[in-house]
């Protein structure tokens, strides 16, 4: 792989409404330097879910209002795949490296849910763009 090519990272859960959407936020303000980011799933929701876009905004100052769920059909050639909840097979998606983060799924629960999810997948991230840029994650 290129080393002064950004990897591309597609970070998907089912509905593209929640999670990955939440990774694609946070992943575009912490690792923009390391890799290109993108989020989608198999049977996406038609918006981004509300209380995920209040939450993000009020605790991270990260606006996703705008933002829309899209399909995993859509996404570019990536290199690396986050797979964002346990029972979701997204192995269809051709890449050099993937991974499952088995994020628990906030909807419907209180703010604290929404808080832990958002704290789990930043550290994640964190920890991502560290072994994508020590090299400990190879790409073809």
């Amino acid at each position: 792989m290129d080393m002064k090519k950004k990897p591309k990272v597609a970070f998907l859960c089912m509905h593209n409404s929640c999670r990955s959407q939440v990774a694609e936020a946070l992943a575009r303000e912490i690792a923009s330097d390391t890799f290109e980011v993108y989020s989608a799933g198999y049977e996406p929701s038609y918006t981004v879910d509300d209380k995920t876009a209040w939450m993000l905004l009020e605790y991270c100052s990260y606006d996703i209002t705008e933002r829309h769920p899209r399909h995993a059909s859509e996404l570019p050639e990536v290199d690396i795949v986050v797979n964002l909840g346990s029972g979701n097979d997204f192995s269809r998606i051709p890449c050099s490296y993937s991974e499952t983060w088995d994020v628990e799924n906030p909807k419907g629960k209180g703010d604290d849910a929404y808080r832990e999810m958002i704290e789990d997948i930043r550290k994640r991230i964190y920890e991502l763009r560290d072994n994508v840029k020590e090299g400990k994650i190879l790409l073809s």
